[in-house]
């Protein structure tokens, strides 16, 4: 069975229809992402289509696996379906939210790494709605095709390079990730190989991050007793 975390990823980029990377210590993304990325991660960026029914969601939380949350951080309403979020990630080395970053919590088949690293991704979730905060180049299309993109979350504790396919899961899964120490951005779109459908999640790079935005998406159509939104 895919794992509930996964389920979240593969969700973030397919629900509505159904290599360098930037996160090196130190190292801020374009303003136009609205995050800086390190050990810890500073989030300040506008947030688009929040309904007007939304204005007294004031928190997000920065959700892991199982539930767990590692940060809280706040909406600030404008007005015209515009927030501002804002808060920090913070340094999670020794957590233990992180798990060997080849674990099957993560994956539905084997995967590949240059070392055992300890690693999580995580999810913004707007407290008291049914909704997450996501960074992509658009709103989800009702059939997301090439071109489209999510940047998704994650922490790891040292450098490491993962690798596989999953050809045999509920979604085809190729994973091709660079990841540096502290929080990183990792890039998912939808890939056509053949006649197949993949999610690929990847190393984020400069041309990633042009024209993405943090936006808002109700995910109050997935059913309501599980933990993370899946796919219909």
């Amino acid at each position: 069975m895919t794992p509930p975390t996964l389920r979240l990823w593969l969700a973030l980029l397919l629900a509505a229809s159904l290599t360098t990377a930037w996160a090196q210590a130190g190292t801020a993304a374009p303003a136009s992402a609205g995050v800086t990325l390190g050990w810890t991660a500073q989030v300040d960026a506008l947030v688009h289509d929040v309904p007007p029914g939304a204005s007294e969601i004031t928190q997000v939380a920065a959700r892991g696996e199982g539930g767990a949350d590692v940060a809280v951080l706040m909406l600030q309403h404008e007005g015209g379906g515009r927030a501002l979020l804002r808060g920090t990630l913070p340094d999670l080395r020794g957590s233990h939210l992180l798990q060997p970053i080849t674990s099957e919590t993560w994956w539905p088949c084997p995967m590949q790494a240059t070392l055992d690293a300890g690693f999580a991704p995580f999810a913004l979730w707007a407290v008291g709605a049914p909704a997450v905060i996501e960074l992509a180049s658009g709103p989800l299309p009702p059939e997301p095709g090439p071109g489209y993109r999510q940047l998704l979350l994650a922490f790891a504790d040292a450098d490491v390079r993962i690798q596989g396919t999953c050809l045999e899961a509920p979604t085809a899964l190729q994973v091709d990730l660079y990841l540096r120490p502290g929080w990183n951005l990792i890039t998912s779109e939808l890939l056509v190989v053949g006649e197949q459908e993949r999610v690929l999640l990847r190393a984020t790079g400069a041309s990633d991050l042009d024209g993405v935005a943090w936006r808002w998406r109700d995910v109050s159509a997935q059913k309501p007793t599980e933990a993370v939104p899946q796919r219909p």
